[in-house]
């Protein structure tokens, strides 16, 4: 018990590792199971050497308590993660990570481990269950190959950096992926610009069966969300999608008269999404349109959401907050004092202001349709309290400035302890 309380604190994990046996035996797997390997080089006139990280593991025996595996490549990407770097020293102790349940590649090089795939990453199948790829190489169908080679994959995350996506052509030699992974748990796509992807992932799976999604700039959002109809739960939203928010202003000024309209041009159409049961938000997303984008252009975003919605389990919109929402922390982290301060008054005019504007648009937009609105404080353990105790406060300033009553319940606010650190990384 005392050692499950200690899963992100590495300084009181190995002292009590030197404490005795037992209790060596007890910190020894929470100490080693993240792995970061780097496959990239820190200085731009360094070359790449091999990962002796793995090498130094694989002698005493540790690789096999990693469930957390990120070959993190550097920001230029000029290396990629190729079977040069799995070489005749390195491919065994890669090997023998053969408990990993996450992994995260940056820069994948696919196409040269074709048609070798299963021979390098065979032995991450059994127990693999969350891919996230970074920035990855290759055609449509040759990313999707990758994808099912492990056949228990519950979780997915696609990135690539704005402008970089290059859709390859999809007449290739590529096999049918030899298996159908289950994809019932979380898909992340991000800055997916050709929608050959979407297509051939919904196509050669036989569909999806997702039941959380977090999608912004994606070409087929409408594909996805359609496919994932009968089993889609939870849906993350940004205000400033370009593809879920193209709207013209004609439109825009229908939807303000038309408080109950059904079409738009807009890909955020959740008519058909019956299982739907919550709506999340990122504050700063919200903070972000407000300072940049035209005048109502976020509550006419939500209430175009919410007049398409048909599912009859929605309670309400989740709106996730993290470290960088909240200025005391802020100022606490560039002070290096304790989060627990006193603002200054600038800073609490400030944070008032930012939230009374987000309660605004919720109070507009709550007359499209019924819902409950909760906080949620999704930042680390040590800041929970904190931050959670921020929210309250804003809830209780806005009531004593226009209160709460039928037209807009009371929010309320709900904290995020079971977010890991692990979880974070990759």
């Amino acid at each position: 018990m005392i050692i499950t309380y200690l899963t992100c604190d590495t300084p009181s994990l190995l002292t009590c590792s030197l404490t005795c046996y037992t209790w060596y035996i007890a910190a020894v797997p929470l100490l080693h199971k993240n792995l970061t390997v780097s496959i990239g080089s820190p200085h731009k006139n360094r070359k790449l050497t091999k990962p002796n990280l793995l090498l130094r593991k694989h002698k005493l025996g540790l690789l096999p308590l990693v469930k957390t595996l990120w070959f993190r490549g550097d920001d230029s990407g000029r290396v990629s993660f190729s079977p040069k770097l799995l070489n005749r020293y390195t491919l065994r102790p890669f090997c023998a990570s053969n408990n990993v349940n996450k992994l995260r590649i940056d820069h994948l090089d696919i196409p040269s481990f074709m048609p070798r795939i299963q021979r390098y990453f065979g032995h991450l199948a059994p127990t693999l269950q969350y891919l996230s790829l970074y920035e990855p190489k290759g055609s449509s169908r040759q990313i999707i190959y990758f994808i099912a080679v492990f056949r228990h994959l519950e979780d997915l995350l696609l990135t690539y950096d704005m402008g970089k996506f290059r859709e390859e052509p999809a007449d290739d030699l590529t096999p049918i992926p030899p298996f159908v992974p289950p994809l019932r748990g979380w898909l992340v796509m991000i800055n997916i610009t050709g929608a050959g992807l979407v297509k051939d992932m919904i196509n050669l799976f036989g569909g999806i069966r997702f039941r959380r999604m977090n999608l912004f700039n994606v070409n087929g959002m409408r594909l996805l969300l359609n496919a994932c109809a009968e089993t889609l739960e939870t849906v993350v939203l940004d205000p400033t999608d370009p593809r879920g928010k193209c709207i013209s202003l004609k439109d825009m000024q229908s939807l303000a008269d038309n408080f109950v309209a059904l079409s738009s041009p807009q890909d955020f159409d959740l008519s058909m999404n019956r299982s739907l049961w919550a709506l999340q938000v990122w504050a700063r997303a919200i903070d972000a349109e407000l300072e940049a984008g035209p005048p109502n252009s976020v509550s006419n975003f939500f209430k175009h959401m919410l007049s398409t919605m048909t599912s009859p389990e929605f309670p309400g919109i989740l709106v996730l907050y993290e470290e960088l929402d909240f200025c005391g922390i802020r100022s606490a982290r560039q002070q290096a004092c304790p989060p627990f301060h006193r603002m200054t008054q600038a800073e609490r005019e400030e944070e008032t202001a930012r939230h009374h504007r987000r309660f605004e648009i919720f109070r507009e937009v709550y007359r499209v349709h019924d819902f409950s609105l909760a906080l949620c404080a999704g930042v680390l353990e040590t800041l929970v309290d904190y931050s959670v105790g921020m929210l309250k406060e804003a809830i209780a300033t806005e009531k004593k400035r226009w209160g709460f009553d039928s037209s807009f319940p009371e929010p309320s606010v709900i904290d995020n302890p079971q977010e890991t650190c692990a979880d974070r990384q990759i």
